[in-house]
């Protein structure tokens, strides 16, 4: 009887992982992930744009940082009817340092400043992404900036900001993200540079179908 018992809640265990198992892959393919608002001093453009972007990024990246310049590009062009979530998705057994950049980069955001400081550390990756202390570029980007270190430090080592970044990379887990940057635009995956300015090319052709 025990064998039996004992076998039936293996045989349940093993149900309950397929089954959470296919959830996960149906929810990627089909990109009905869950997408959490990114913050709004990280999230551009208005709220009910038609095209809502989603961009899964690593500061310590080189090709994010190539790839920032075409979002910008995009906000630009597309005045009024693009919206970015920026997303962080550090990749931190190849980047030592992009989980704490994330987080001084949400910090600096707090105080109203998440695009200059991002920029700065886009700008100065070389120097600090492979360094083997604390690179001395995150504090020097906040003095840059003018901003109020002693804060930036506090919320830098709040457990809030490390868990909101978590939140990021679990969402990005779930929709399948494996690489940087990674792009959802309205649901439609774009890996890289190049692939996100091949889906720039329809925005026209996609407005003009949302306006008639």
């Amino acid at each position: 009887m025990v064998s039996r018992i004992t076998a039936r809640k293996g045989l349940i265990a093993v149900l309950l992982v397929f089954a959470s198992t296919m959830a996960v892959l149906l929810l990627r393919q089909s990109n009905l992930a869950p997408s959490r608002p990114s913050p709004d001093f990280r999230a551009f453009g208005p709220k009910d744009a038609p095209i809502q972007i989603y961009e899964y990024t690593d500061l310590s990246c080189p090709a994010c940082r190539s790839a920032e310049a075409h979002i910008t590009q995009s906000l630009q062009l597309y005045k009024g009817a693009v919206r970015v979530n920026f997303k962080h998705y550090p990749l931190s057994v190849i980047h030592p340092w992009s989980f704490m950049a994330a987080s001084y980069a949400d910090c600096a955001g707090a105080q109203g400043k998440f695009t200059e400081y991002a920029g700065l550390l886009f700008e100065d990756q070389e120097k600090w992404s492979q360094a083997r202390e604390k690179p001395g570029e995150f504090l020097a980007a906040a003095a840059l900036l003018k901003l109020d270190i002693p804060a930036l430090e506090a919320c830098a080592a709040d457990p809030e900001t490390p868990r909101r970044i978590k939140l990021d990379i679990a969402e990005g887990d779930l929709r399948g993200v494996n690489a940087t940057p990674t792009f959802f635009i309205n649901g439609k995956r774009a890996v890289g540079g190049a692939q996100f300015l091949d889906q720039v090319k329809k925005f026209d052709i996609l407005l003009s179908r949302i306006k008639i």
